[in-house]
């Protein structure tokens, strides 16, 4: 069974160890997708990542969200 790992820079989580974790795919709404692409924050990062556009296996776990559950109500800072 195939397992996925957290693209978030410097999260080392994945599927089959943590398996107290989800993983969820990046929103399919141009809007809630760059937030999500600001919020993993690749900046600074060089190299095959400096250009992040996430794929379909793309995945970020849950340890990452409030709650530990996705949400695409953002409140404005």
């Amino acid at each position: 069974m195939p397992g996925f790992t957290c693209c978030v820079p410097g999260c080392y989580s994945n599927s089959h160890r943590d398996r107290e974790l989800r993983f969820y795919t990046f929103p399919k709404d141009p809007a809630q997708r760059d937030l999500w692409l600001r919020n993993v924050s690749r900046a600074g990062v060089s190299g095959c990542f400096s250009a992040f556009q996430p794929t379909t296996g793309h995945r970020v776990c849950s340890a990452h969200f409030s709650g530990g559950r996705k949400t695409y109500n953002v409140a404005a800072s």
